[in-house]
């Protein structure tokens, strides 16, 4: 562009003043004055009409320009434009763009929505192999931490291995377009929702591509919707999940109590987990924008009843055909905590177990169906039951005054128990002998979690497994200190203090942790001992029978359930409630729910009883 009104930037002044522009299209030389001036600031070739961008007017009067547009680039005599050249050093129009502006909206052009759609995928990639591999990774800690803390074989890795393969495949989660699929299902519920709120705006407004309308949108929002795909299709309690489906194929006596217990109170690797992720994959800065909190940090801990149905989900999407539960392994190991005779209990227990095989000892998808450690309870109380004629005679109202007695001499004389676990008992031992070792058992049985027993290890328990990674202040990190001395203080005055026993005037009066009142053996006359078990079966939805006066067998008693008030109720004596109740707080399941378990096995063998009874008959009698 060349100036011939010299180098003044003041080309208007004195008026009738005149510009002169070199067209770069066409190389024309015009002059121009101010009303020449087009609407848009822009000066157009009288010859080829092409606009001249080089330098803008956007009023007529020169005075506005220097005063409200000091941005302005006015040119000079200096300023000159460069001219293309040919091979015939002729001037030669530029293959330039005329405008500068695209010819439509930046949203909409070509080739803009498919590179967003590259990005999003390749970023659904990168959070997608960052997911699996940091589950896979906790998986293993939890191995290790079964073999090496909790005496588990070492098979259960091999095993956990395959199971954990077969299940990311069975997930689907590496399908193809599996990103681009997960954006254009939210595109279209928030289409779906934006129409059912505004349906006056026109409809041009509202259908956009999916691609298209995420560049204009926030890209934290696609993160998170890849992470909660991810967290349905693998959930990270999965991993435990498939802990115990591998310790359930190699045949270990671990349960899901178990599994959730040390979840919970960090001996397994699970709650705080996320924080060895880092470690030994490395931080992910620029391979993963979510943090290691963000994917891998648990909502909640699944309860045991969930976890196990969860295992026999994966067994089912997977096509792994299952074993019933090792049940000479946890039969022992529940007769060994109840302190029980097992040469005498379990060859019984197993008989049974052989002759009716319940389909409820084989794992299931079914979150409603009952445990399988509620059906080995099962068949322990049968065969009790059978062994002891605890057929509602009343032993247990009888054994109360005596069993205080005997109570109280042990605790002065410091007498051994009458029997040992290992089945070495005397021929003494009998069904009185067996209530009482229940309800010592049943003292003895402690559900709650270790950290919650003093405030210590409640404290130590928050910092390392519930806010792990949070740095304190020094001055917080003080406070702290202080309030744990004076609570050591207090705690070291009254050492003998426990938030779980009382003191009465009759003796001591235990309350257990999971809320259930004192024990009928503690108190010292038998008509406070029955007021007592009849109050504890009615909290638990019990009703107490009397002892059977004039019985006209010494046959099985079959329980059944009344109707009152429009609800079902469990009925039951004494010395039967005081059986389930042990067996049940071992299981960590409701009372009620282990009677209905029994009464199950009950009418199963009934059928098979009658099926044999029908058999005989009919090779007694081939003829009919």
């Amino acid at each position: 562009m060349d100036d011939d009104g010299g180098a003044s930037p003041d080309h208007y002044g004195g008026g009738g003043g005149s510009t002169t522009f070199v067209c770069e299209m066409c190389g024309d030389t015009g002059v121009f004055s101010p009303d020449d001036d087009e609407d848009d600031g822009y000066f157009t070739c009288r010859e080829c009409n092409f606009v001249n961008t080089s330098t803008q007017a956007l009023v007529s009067d020169p005075g506005d320009i220097q005063r409200n547009r000091p941005s302005i680039r006015v040119p000079n005599k200096s300023t000159k434009t460069p001219k293309s050249l040919n091979a015939d050093n002729t001037q030669r129009a530029p293959a330039a763009r005329a405008f500068d502006e695209p010819d439509e909206p930046r949203d909409f052009v070509p080739g803009a929505a498919d590179a967003w759609g590259g990005k999003l995928e390749e970023l659904g990639t990168r959070i997608r192999q960052r997911y699996v591999e940091g589950l896979q990774v906790i998986l293993q800690q939890q191995l290790q931490a079964l073999v090496e803390r909790h005496r588990a074989g070492a098979l259960i890795c091999g095993v956990a291995g395959t199971i954990w393969v077969r299940w990311v495949a069975a997930s689907k989660v590496f399908g193809e377009m599996w990103a681009r699929k997960l954006i254009v299902e939210d595109e279209a519920a928030r289409g779906l929702k934006r129409r059912s709120s505004s349906q006056q705006k026109p409809p041009e407004v509202m259908c956009e591509w999916a691609d298209e309308a995420l560049i204009r949108k926030d890209r934290r929002r696609v993160e998170f919707i890849f992470l909660r795909s991810l967290r349905m299709m693998l959930p990270v309690y999965s991993t435990l999940s498939v802990c115990f489906l591998a310790c359930h194929v190699a045949r270990e006596a671990i349960l899901p109590t178990d599994i959730y217990r040390w979840a919970m109170e960090g001996k397994l690797p699970y709650v705080a987990a996320f924080t060895q992720v880092d470690k030994l994959l490395g931080t992910p800065v620029k391979h993963c924008p979510l943090s290691a909190r963000q994917l891998f940090r648990p909502v909640r801990v699944i309860g045991a009843w969930q976890l196990e149905a969860t295992a026999g989900s994966i067994a089912r999407r997977i096509g792994l055909r299952l074993p019933s539960v090792n049940f000479y392994a946890i039969a022992q190991r529940y007769l060994s905590e109840l302190s029980l005779p097992i040469g005498r209990i379990l060859p019984q227990a197993c008989r049974i177990y052989e002759w009716a095989m319940p389909a409820d000892l084989w794992l299931s998808s079914n979150p409603a169906r009952l445990p399988t450690r509620v059906c080995v309870m099962a068949i322990l109380i049968l065969a009790l039951r059978v062994q002891y004629n605890i057929n509602g005679q009343g032993i247990w109202e009888v054994s109360i005054p005596d069993r205080v007695t005997e109570i109280s001499a042990s605790n002065d004389t410091n007498l051994p128990p009458p029997m040992k676990s290992d089945g070495s008992t005397s021929e003494e031992f009998g069904t009185r002998e067996l209530l009482c070792t229940l309800a010592d058992a049943y003292d003895k049985i402690d559900v709650a979690h270790d950290y919650s027993k003093d405030l210590h290890s409640y404290l130590k328990y928050c910092k390392d497994v519930v806010f792990p990674g949070i740095a304190c202040s020094d001055k917080e990190k003080h406070v702290i200190e202080d309030f744990q001395e004076m609570y050591k203080g207090q705690e070291d005055k009254n050492p003998k203090v426990r938030m779980e026993e009382t003191r009465s005037t009759n003796g001591v009066k235990k309350r257990g942790r999971d809320g259930t009142s004192v024990s009928a053996r503690c108190l010292p006359t038998s008509s406070s001992g029955i007021r007592s078990i009849n109050s504890e079966m009615e909290d638990h939805g019990f009703c107490y029978m009397p002892p059977r006066k004039r019985p006209r067998s010494d046959g099985y008693l079959h329980y059944r359930r009344k109707t009152t008030a429009g609800s079902l109720a469990c009925i039951g004596h004494a010395d039967y409630y005081m059986l389930i109740r042990s067996f049940a707080k071992l299981a960590e399941v409701d009372v009620r729910i282990m009677h209905d378990s029994v009464l199950k096995l009950e009418r199963r063998l009934a059928w098979i009883e009658e099926r044999i009874g029908v058999s005989l008959d009919a090779l007694h009698n081939p003829a009919s």
